[in-house]
């Protein structure tokens, strides 16, 4: 790769033209004032029907517009939010009482009620199979309509872990009369919400601007204006914060978190994230049927020097599908590295330096810290055992259109989140053929997670996991890589609460006097 290359496009233009490398930030929508927030952040969001995408990059801006009916706090702990209470009437696990607020207006002035909580979760859904919302809420069939505020979910077989998931991301509430009015269409052009921000402004690819609800049900944010500036590529993030072009700088290169550690106008945050680094294996991929050569290929990846060489070693190495200290953790079982016996498997599958595996390796550049450089590393551990990497970057939007669709041409580099800490939206959802998040369908774990689904929450269900996690590794259906470090860079005039699943949240943001 040459060295331009290697520059992303606009400071390769700013070094052409002998700029500086702020020269050519975008411009700023709002003014920076106290009752103002900018945002420089990595992604726009891929739609604006939340509940037809799974995108945890996007669930920040999501839960700032619609809110949640439950909420994760900033140390995992799942906490009440539109639904203020709820409970199991049964002990199989298949009718959920819950009880709403009962002052939620939408940003329209109607109230909020079970009709929406029904409309959103139910009936759109069973119309629409392609929305997310019917894979995550699968075996929801039906909500009893007890009141304005107090319904039942009624589901067709335990489902002990739901309410994790009204928590994390797709589950989102819309308003049925607004919807029904203007259609899906007229939705996306202007959508509306219960959050405690109202979209006023939005520029695609550029900017989300926000403003205050004042009649938010959990009161009024104390910052009235927030943009959302979508600066996809992570050099222009650094420039804007460290500039002060922006208050807000989120998932910026390890390095320059680091770096910026040093500028004493500005707060550095650091933390493990609910999150992980992995490789997706598509299944359908021929050279990839083969164990030897999967094996081989993760088998051959330095994690702790990915770990050394791009987080200082904070970044935890991963031998199964979890964070290290979560609920099915294994401790003590690691996969090994181990590149000449990754050559001799590679050997074994037909393959050398001299007749090397051709693989396509897909990777985002910028859209989560260091995601582009860590793929290029990989590449080379790979053609060091004589595999031709032809390594192709992309975007979260197509990775996903092609994995929703069983296209996907290779492995692919992804950063799989997980509020919720279970297991079951790590390896459960990772590997569940009937899912459109996997890409290894193995039909044979059918029957399997279908089991794991309903089990009660319990150490057996736990173990059960644990084994799953475990087959996946020594069969490599999927390659964990790390625990995430996500970074935050601020104004020291702005205080905001980090969270391990990554959200930033304007409304619980707050300026230092």
């Amino acid at each position: 790769m040459s060295g331009i290359d290697q520059l992303s496009k606009r400071e390769f233009v700013s070094l052409m033209l002998g700029l500086p490398a702020t020269a050519l930030l975008p411009e700023f929508s709002s003014a920076q004032t106290a009752a103002a927030l900018n945002i420089a952040f990595p992604v726009d969001v891929q739609s604006w029907d939340p509940t037809a995408v799974t995108f945890p990059l996007g669930q920040s801006i999501y839960k700032s517009v619609f809110d949640s009916p439950l909420h994760y706090s900033p140390d995992q702990k799942l906490l009440p939010r539109q639904i203020k209470e709820r409970k199991w009437l049964d002990d199989e696990r298949t009718r959920l009482e819950f009880t709403l607020q009962d002052n939620i207006l939408f940003h329209d002035g109607t109230k909020l009620t079970t009709e929406d909580v029904k409309y959103s979760l139910v009936d759109r859904p069973q119309k629409d199979k392609k929305l997310a919302v019917a894979g995550l809420l699968q075996d929801l069939k039906d909500i009893e309509i007890q009141s304005p505020t107090t319904g039942v979910m009624v589901f067709s077989k335990p489902s002990p872990s739901v309410e994790f998931y009204l928590g994390f991301l797709c589950c989102y509430i819309l308003p049925k009369a607004y919807h029904q009015s203007v259609g899906d269409d007229g939705f996306l052009a202007k959508p509306i919400g219960a959050g405690p921000y109202k979209l006023v402004d939005y520029q695609r690819g550029s900017r989300i601007v926000l403003e205050a609800f004042d009649k938010y049900w959990g009161g009024v944010p104390p910052i009235k204006n927030v943009t959302f500036q979508a600066l996809t590529e992570a050099s222009t993030r650094v420039a804007a914060i460290e500039s002060g072009q922006v208050d807000i700088a989120v998932q910026l290169p390890f390095r320059e978190a680091i770096r910026l550690q040093s500028k004493p106008d500005l707060t550095v945050k650091i933390y493990p994230q609910a999150e992980i680094y992995m490789l997706q294996v598509p299944s359908y991929v021929e050279v990839l049927q083969n164990k030897d050569v999967r094996t081989a290929l993760h088998m051959a990846i330095d994690k702790q020097a990915l770990s050394k060489g791009f987080f200082a070693g904070t970044a935890k190495p991963l031998s199964i599908l979890t964070t290290p200290g979560s609920s099915a953790d294994i401790p003590g079982y690691s996969f090994p590295f181990n590149r000449a016996q990754a050559a001799e498997l590679l050997k074994k599958a037909g393959y050398s330096q001299a007749k090397p595996l051709r693989l396509t390796f897909l990777c985002p550049n910028g859209s989560f810290p260091n995601d582009y450089e860590i793929s290029q590393a990989i590449a080379a551990m790979w053609r060091q055992i004589g595999v031709d990497v032809k390594l192709e970057e992309t975007t979260i939007a197509k990775y996903l259109e092609l994995n929703h669709a069983a296209k996907l041409p290779g492995i692919m580099f992804y950063s799989w989140a997980n509020a919720t800490g279970d297991p079951e939206n790590y390896a459960g959802r990772i590997l569940n053929p009937n899912l459109r998040f996997s890409a290894w369908k193995e039909p044979s774990l059918v029957e399997r997670i279908d089991k794991l689904f309903a089990m009660k929450l319990s150490e057996e269900r736990l173990d059960a996991y644990r084994a799953l996690m475990k087959d996946a590794s020594d069969n490599s259906w999927s390659i964990p890589l790390l625990q995430t470090v996500g970074n935050i860079v601020t104004k020291k005039t702005v205080e905001i609460p980090t969270y391990t699943p990554g959200y930033v949240l304007p409304a619980e943001a707050t300026r230092k006097a």
